[in-house]
C-alpha cells in the first residue's frame, strides 16, 4: 500500500499524533483480555468451588456412614442378648442351639433396623467362627486368615450376594473385638458391612459430570462409579495427591481434585474435563474475542498508514543499531522520504560508511603485517637449521659414519617433506608429529644422544589439522635452553590430548628450568628470531585470542610448555 502525497514530508510531531489510533487499538486489545481473563478466573473459581463442594458433600456422608456403623456396633457390643450368646457359645458350644442363633440375628436385625446402607451384621467367636449373621451364611464365612491387629479395624472385602450366591460385591466392613463387661473376658469379634454401591450411590446421585472414585493410600480402587474397575490401580497418581491432604492438579487435560478422608486413610477424587470447566465461559469469550476483533480491525483500517510511516522507519533504525553493535556495519537500505526520519537516515548511512571502510583498513593491513611477519618468521627457521644439519652429515661423512649418516640423510629428508607440505599452512596432528620426531632424531645424533623423548597422542586426535611447525619451536628451546645445560641424560616428554575448549599440547623437560624473570622477558621481547612468543602469536592469529601459548617451571627441575588450539579451523 503506497503512502499518500500529503504524509511524505509531514512533521514527526504530526505523524505521531496520527498514530494514536494505534494505541486505541491496543487499548481495545487490552481491555478485551483483561476482560475475558476476569471471566474466565470467575467461572474457574465457581467451578472449582463447586468440585471442592462435592468432595466434601461425599466426605460428610461417608463420615456419617462409619460414625453411624460405629454407633451401631456399640449397642451391638453391650446387648446383653449378644454378650449371652457369645459367652455360651464359647463355653458349652454343644448347647448352643439353632435357636440360639436365630434368637441372635433377631436381635441384631432389631438393632440395626434395616438401615439401608448396612449390609449385614456378623458375630464371630474367640476362634473367628460364625455365630449369627444377618446375611445368607455360606462355607466362607470365617475370620480366620485375616490379622486383627488391634481392637478394631476397617477392611475391604467381599460377600456373597444376598440376591445372587453366585455373585461376590465389594464392601467395607468393620471388625471390633469385644468383651464381657462383667468379666472383661474376650468374648470375640463384631463385624458390620456397608455394600461399596452405597458408597458409589452418593456421588452418582449428584448433578454433575464429573467421574468420581475412591482409593487407598496405595491408590487401589475402593469406590467407583463405573470409569474404573474395583481394586484397580488408579492411573493419574501424582506426587501432590500423598504430599497435601487436599487440593486439585492437571494431567492428561484433566483437572482431579482430591480430598483426604483421614479414617480410613483414603483419598477421595473427581477427576474433571478441561473442556467442562470452560464449556460455561465459551460464548463470553467468544463474544469478548469477536468485538475486540471488530475493533481492532477498525482501528487498524484508519491508522494503518500513519502507524507504518512512524514505527516501521524507527524499527528499522533501531534493529539496524542493535546489528551494528554486532559487528555488522552495512548500510541501512535506502530511505527515500524528505523529512526529520530521511535526513537522520542518510546520516547514520554515511556515518556507517565512514566506520566501517575505516576499520576494514586498518584491520586488512594489520592482519597483513601480522600475517606476512609472522610466516617470514617460520621461514627463517630452516635455512639455519639446514646449514647445521648439512655441517653434521659432512662430519659424519669425514669420519666414516655411513649409518648414522643415512639417517641423519633420512630424518632431514622427511623433515623437510612434511615441512614444506605444499605450501600449506595447516598439517594435520600425525604431521606435526612426524616434522618433530624427524627434528628430534637429528638433534640426538648432533648432541650425541644426551636427551630421550616420547610423543603421545589419541588416534582420535591424528587427523585433526593444526598450525604447522607449533612443535618444532618448543623442543628446540628445551634441546638449546634447557636439556643442552645439564650433565644427565635429558628427557623430553610431548603430550597432545583433547581438551575443555579444543586440543592441548604439552612439552616438559628435565632441564634447567626457567626463572620467573625470564619467562616475563620473553613475553615483553621483540627480538628478530623465531622464538616462543612468535608460537604464541601465530597461535593468537590463526585462532584467537582465547588459545595460546603458557610456559611454566616446574616443581623439581625442567620446564612445562603448554600450547592450546581450536580443534577445527
Amino acid at each position: 500500500m503506497k503512502i499518500p502525497a500529503k504524509m511524505k514530508g509531514m512533521p514527526l510531531n504530526k505523524q505521531i499524533f496520527g498514530s494514536m489510533f494505534a494505541i486505541s487499538s491496543a487499548i481495545i486489545l487490552l481491555i478485551s483480555i483483561a476482560t475475558c481473563s476476569i471471566i474466565f478466573t470467575k467461572v474457574m473459581d465457581l467451578e472449582t468451588k463447586s468440585s471442592i463442594q462435592n468432595l466434601d458433600h461425599i466426605n460428610s456422608q461417608l463420615d456419617f456412614f462409619l460414625t453411624s456403623v460405629d454407633n451401631y456396633t456399640k449397642s451391638i457390643i453391650v446387648n446383653a442378648a449378644v454378650q449371652d450368646a457369645t459367652n455360651k457359645y464359647n463355653t458349652k458350644k454343644q448347647k448352643f442351639s439353632e435357636l440360639d442363633q436365630m434368637r441372635l440375628k433377631d436381635e441384631l436385625n432389631t438393632i440395626i433396623q434395616s438401615t439401608s446402607f448396612i449390609y449385614g451384621v456378623n458375630v464371630y467367636s474367640q476362634s473367628k467362627q460364625l455365630i449369627a449373621s444377618t446375611e445368607v451364611p455360606t462355607n466362607e464365612d470365617s475370620l480366620s486368615g485375616i490379622e486383627i491387629p488391634s481392637d478394631r479395624i476397617w477392611l475391604s472385602a467381599r460377600k456373597t450376594s444376598i440376591s445372587d450366591r453366585n455373585q461376590k460385591i465389594p464392601v467395607l466392613m468393620l471388625v471390633q473385638r469385644f468383651y464381657s463387661y462383667s468379666t472383661g473376658k474376650m468374648l470375640g469379634y463384631i463385624e458390620i458391612s456397608i455394600p461399596e454401591t452405597s458408597i458409589s450411590d452418593i456421588y452418582q446421585n449428584t448433578e454433575n459430570e464429573n467421574n468420581t472414585c475412591i482409593i487407598d493410600s496405595t491408590g487401589s480402587v475402593q469406590s467407583t462409579d463405573g470409569l474404573y474397575p474395583m481394586y484397580s490401580v488408579y492411573p493419574n497418581l501424582d506426587n501432590a495427591l500423598y504430599k497435601n491432604k487436599s487440593g486439585f492438579y492437571f494431567i492428561n487435560n484433566k483437572i482431579v481434585f482430591y480430598k483426604y478422608f483421614q479414617k480410613l486413610n483414603w483419598y477421595i477424587i473427581t477427576q474433571v474435563g478441561g473442556s467442562i470447566f470452560l464449556q460455561p465461559i465459551y460464548f463470553l469469550i467468544f463474544l469478548s474475542v469477536f468485538i475486540a476483533a471488530c475493533g481492532v480491525v477498525i482501528c487498524t483500517i484508519l491508522s494503518h498508514k500513519i502507524a507504518r510511516t512512524i514505527t516501521s522507519p524507527i524499527d528499522q533504525l533501531i534493529l539496524h543499531i542493535q546489528k551494528v553493535i554486532q559487528g555488522q556495519w552495512e548500510p541501512v537500505p535506502n530511505h527515500t522520504e524528505q523529512n526529520e526520519i530521511g535526513f537522520l537516515f542518510n546520516r547514520f548511512n554515511e556515518m556507517l560508511v565512514a566506520q566501517a571502510n575505516l576499520k576494514d583498513n586498518l584491520l586488512k593491513e594489520q592482519k597483513m603485517k601480522q600475517k606476512l611477519s609472522l610466516d617470514l618468521l617460520q621461514e627463517q627457521v630452516n635455512p639455519h637449521f639446514l646449514y647445521n644439519t648439512l655441517d653434521n652429515i659432512c662430519s659424519l661423512a669425514e669420519i666414516n659414519e655411513n649409518e648414522t649418516l643415512i639417517e641423519v640423510v633420512m630424518n632431514l629428508s622427511k623433515f623437510y617433506r612434511e615441512t614444506l607440505s605444499k605450501g600449506s599452512f595447516f598439517v594435520t596432528i600425525q604431521d606435526e608429529i612426524s616434522i618433530t620426531t624427524a627434528y628430534l632424531n637429528i638433534m640426538r645424533i648432533r648432541y650425541f644422544n644426551k636427551f630421550e623423548f616420547t610423543i603421545s597422542c589419541p588416534d582420535s586426535l591424528k587427523t585433526s589439522p593444526c598450525l604447522k611447525l607449533l612443535l618444532q619451536p618448543i623442543v628446540e628451546n628445551s634441546i638449546y635452553h634447557g636439556i643442552s645445560q645439564i650433565y644427565e641424560t635429558g628427557i623430553i616428554k610431548i603430550d597432545i590430548a583433547e581438551s575443555e575448549n579444543g586440543i592441548l599440547f604439552t612439552v616438559c623437560d628435565n632441564g634447567v628450568g626457567i626463572s620467573e624473570k625470564r619467562i616475563q622477558e620473553i613475553w615483553e621481547e621483540q627480538n628478530s628470531h623465531f622464538g616462543l612468543k612468535n608460537v604464541d602469536q601465530r597461535i593468537k592469529l590463526y585462532y584467537g585470542d582465547q588459545y595460546g601459548l603458557k610456559i611454566k617451571q616446574n616443581a623439581d627441575k625442567g620446564c612445562t610448555i603448554t600450547l592450546e588450539i581450536a580443534k577445527e579451523v
